[in-house]
């Protein structure tokens, strides 16, 4: 019997060895909680598990590659000559620097000829809606008596106007200075300003954006008359005419602009096909390109990674994705470095779609190293031990010791010296081979391995 108990124990240890990233506490467990005896009856033998409660762990071992979080091969948009190559494999770049041209002399002489015809567009139909708003704005213009009651006729309005939208309050004050009779204007709304001396022959300035009034009757008829002006206005004859010119500046101005600046975007865009810009910061990998040389569209010519964390590509086979989660944590082992070097990594993303590897489906997986370490180095071969799920205090038992039958799941029992079926509800199935017993066993019971 002892012989039996030290065999057992030694296959024990000997699948711990296996698994060398299970605790020892649990190693420890499992030779604890474990005692099998022997007893005979003729020259029969049974062996037995006394029941105890413990760790149970569900783990995921797949292996990996560790591979820069960014990588891209950069190739250019057009074929041409080569006339610049800026880096050399190892150099450190920064997100948008220009690593590699080709030849763009006659884009650039387009360019800078588009870019001058664009500019002028722009001064050319700013002018022309500008001079079609002023009509609007300046055109049939008058001025409103305050009351009914004058009979005075209306000051006319002339001028170009060159100042916002609003209306004008005009009132006209006579007073005498020096003897002589005198009049004044007087602005408010739009503007407020001193008082205008008014001459009786010309116009007077009505306020400072290019307007003027004139009164055609003698001033004396204008004492003490206000008078309100409103621009533009809208009541005009000539208003509806004006506006509709004006959108149709506006339709004719977008038209030429959008045409011009289309121009300078092809000839922009063509010189970006022709130039190579790091999308982001990394390092150089590879220059596949040489000055004078043809670079052919879309064929690799600068390879660059990124400076990010480097992190572990795996694919895990469809049979264990239940068990991922992201944020779940993971021991990792390099071959560079053996198995004794363990680095400590989690789940950070799981393609939803499947890759197909060797005919069976599997899961992208990327895996984050928790802490930098300058000794990982992209394309390192990894080995990843994900646990899924760790608890304390589960009951479990051999999985090759549960029977079925009739859709019941049974274990057999030792109850003082009578072997007993017990039926069991079983869990999960752990990473050791052992099945969660969930009601059925307690701590202490003891169950009958074999006959």
């Amino acid at each position: 019997m002892l012989s039996a108990v030290k065999k057992r124990l030694l296959f024990v240890y000997s699948a711990a060895i296996k698994r060398p990233l299970v605790s020892l506490a649990i190693f420890v467990l499992v030779v604890l909680g474990v005692w099998f005896f022997a007893f005979r009856d003729g020259n029969s033998e049974q062996e037995i598990l006394v029941v105890q409660a413990g760790e149970f762990v569900q783990e995921v071992s797949v292996s990996g590659k560790v591979v820069a979080a960014q990588n891209v091969d950069l190739a250019f948009g057009e074929t041409g000559r080569v006339q610049s190559v800026r880096v050399t494999v190892g150099d450190r770049v920064s997100a948008g620097q220009t690593l590699a041209t080709l030849a763009i002399d006659v884009l650039a002489a387009d360019l800078r000829a588009a870019e001058v015809d664009l500019e002028e567009a722009r001064k050319e139909q700013a002018t022309l809606v500008a001079s079609a708003y002023r009509d609007i704005l300046s055109e049939g213009l008058a001025a409103v008596p305050g009351s009914s009651s004058y009979a005075v006729t209306a000051p006319e309005v002339t001028g170009l106007y060159n100042g916002p939208e609003g209306v004008y309050k005009i009132r006209i004050v006579h007073g005498v200075q020096q003897g002589v009779d005198d009049h004044e204007l007087r602005t408010f709304g739009l503007e407020t300003l001193e008082p205008i001396d008014v001459p009786s022959d010309e116009p007077a300035p009505l306020g400072t954006y290019g307007l003027f009034v004139f009164f055609p009757d003698d001033l004396n008829e204008y004492d003490e008359t206000t008078w309100y002006i409103t621009i533009p206005n809208t009541k005009s004859s000539s208003y509806l005419p004006n506006y509709n010119a004006y959108q149709e500046a506006l339709r004719t101005r977008d038209k030429a602009l959008a045409s011009a600046q289309a121009t300078v975007s092809g000839l922009q865009t063509a010189i970006a096909e022709r130039t190579l810009r790091a999308p982001f910061g990394g390092i150089v990998t590879a220059i596949d390109i040489e000055v004078g040389g043809v670079a052919a569209t879309n064929e690799p010519a600068i390879s660059l990674i990124g400076n990010d964390t480097l992190q572990i590509e795996s694919f895990v086979p469809e049979i264990n994705l239940s068990l991922l989660r992201v944020g779940e944590e993971a021991s990792v082992t390099l071959d560079a470095y053996g198995a004794e070097e363990i680095f400590n990594a989690t789940v950070a993303a799981i393609d939803p779609a499947e890759t197909v590897r060797d005919g069976v489906s599997t899961y992208r997986t990327i895996l984050k190293f928790t802490v930098t370490d300058p000794r990982v180095k992209s394309g390192m071969t990894a080995n990843v031990t994900i646990t899924a799920e760790r608890r304390q205090d589960v009951i479990s038992i051999p999985q090759g010791v549960v029977t079925s039958r009739d859709g019941k799941k049974f274990v057999r029992v030792l109850v003082g010296d009578e072997v007993v079926e017990r039926e069991v509800t079983t869990g999960s199935v752990s990473s050791l081979g052992s099945i969660e017993i969930t009601s059925g066993l307690s701590s202490g019971d003891v169950v009958v391995l074999s006959d």
